[in-house]
């Protein structure tokens, strides 16, 4: 095989073992199970993305100063560990030590994979005389797809899993990572590292925070990354409540979420099949219209048929990842991809933290509420970003 196909190919197998988390659709319970409000399930989330946004861009700098490689290695066993411990905590606390010490590991990693694509789907289509960019949004699309079957997968085995053992399904989520470790050190990295400017590591990271802002075009197509995102992130905590109150039964809640796992390879399989045809805003607008359509339908009437709606934000997740990446990805140097790809989800994660405590504040008060709060915080965000992507090419 091609070395740069099977460096790709290995990139890939990384990125969508490690992907999905097993106990995902039982977290909600377990939370509750040891005593904590859908507030405080927020605030674990928070301190986990507070965490990320401070570590993000310092890890990225690393990874492409020193090693992606090896930092994907470090991130993916040491997750694995943190997995394990997760499993016999039993109070507020140790939640959230355990979060915070993932949102270290999530760091390390954050970024690399979509560096790593980029870097070897670049050379293949140099080697075969086609588009890089085009290249890019085909295996990056096509990444999407195989992360949301096997988050599918994890998810139809951790409902079970759950169901007999809570603990036994947070503990069996550190494998996935784990085997994410071990293929990631047949990686053979070879891209482009980043030279420093300054004998202070921090002055490169905020030239090169200041290069990305700088640039409208790029600034915006970053903004647009964190509003595409986030707009079916900060409501999935209160995803499964969503589906218990609509009628769905907690041992059928896993196939719930596996549904929407199912749409979400929908949304990336349409959006490798018609994304390359749209022009950024075309490609905003899709994801905007699709939150607000399901979001305001189930909160005029939550039932068990209308909370299949909720598979329209499955689309929404696979369609925002395939497209919203390569997006921001044109407009940066080589040897700056995980330190822009960092800083691009710092501003994502960062409106993760206030959108998620009001989710959670809210549906403590009415459940539905959340629906409309949803909708209430991103639309307006959407529209914004949308008609500054007009004015920027």
């Amino acid at each position: 095989m091609n070395k740069n196909k099977r460096n790709l190919y290995l990139v890939m197998a990384e990125a969508t073992i490690t992907e999905g988390l097993l106990a995902m659709s039982i977290m909600t319970p377990f939370f509750h199970s040891v005593g904590l409000s859908n507030e405080k399930i927020s605030l674990t989330q928070i301190i986990f993305t507070a965490v990320l946004v401070l570590l993000n861009v310092p890890t990225g700098y690393i990874a492409d100063r020193i090693s992606r490689k090896w930092a994907n290695i470090i991130g993916d066993f040491a997750s694995s560990i943190i997995f394990l411990c997760y499993a016999f905590t039993n109070n507020f606390l140790g939640i959230i030590i355990c979060e915070s010490l993932l949102g270290v590991t999530s760091a390390l990693s954050s970024g690399v994979d979509q560096s790593l694509l980029k870097h070897f789907s670049g050379k293949l289509a140099r080697g075969n005389g086609e588009p890089e960019e085009s290249v890019l949004k085909k295996y990056t699309a096509r990444l999407w797809c195989f992360k949301y079957i096997s988050n599918l997968i994890l998810l139809l085995l951790g409902g079970p899993i759950g169901a007999i053992d809570l603990r036994l399904a947070i503990a069996l989520s550190g494998v996935p990572p784990f085997i994410g470790g071990v293929i990631s050190i047949f990686i053979e990295d070879d891209s482009e590292k980043l030279t420093p400017k300054h004998k202070n590591p921090m002055k490169d990271m905020l030239s090169v925070a200041r290069t990305a802002l700088g640039s409208k075009p790029l600034r915006w197509r970053i903004f647009a990354y964190a509003v595409g995102r986030q707009m079916t992130h900060a409501i999935i905590w209160v995803a499964t409540p969503l589906f218990i109150q609509a009628g769905v039964p907690l041992e059928f809640v896993s196939c719930a979420w596996a549904f929407n796992s199912f749409m979400a390879v929908l949304g990336a399989h349409l959006a490798g099949k018609f994304g390359h045809r749209l022009n950024d805003v075309q490609i905003l607008v899709v994801p905007v219209a699709l939150m607000s359509i399901s979001m305001t339908t189930m909160f005029i009437n939550l039932n068990l048929v209308t909370v299949w709606l909720y598979g329209l934000m499955g689309i929404v997740q696979g369609w925002s990842s395939s497209t919203l990446t390569p997006m921001v990805q044109r407009y940066v140097k080589p040897s700056e991809q995980t330190s822009v790809i960092s800083l691009m989800k710092v501003f994502s994660d960062a409106l993760f933290i206030p959108t998620t405590w009001i989710t959670g504040l809210v549906a403590d008060i009415k459940l539905e509420y959340s629906l409309l709060t949803t909708v209430a915080m991103f639309l307006p965000l959407g529209l914004i970003v949308i008609r500054q992507l007009k004015t920027t090419k």
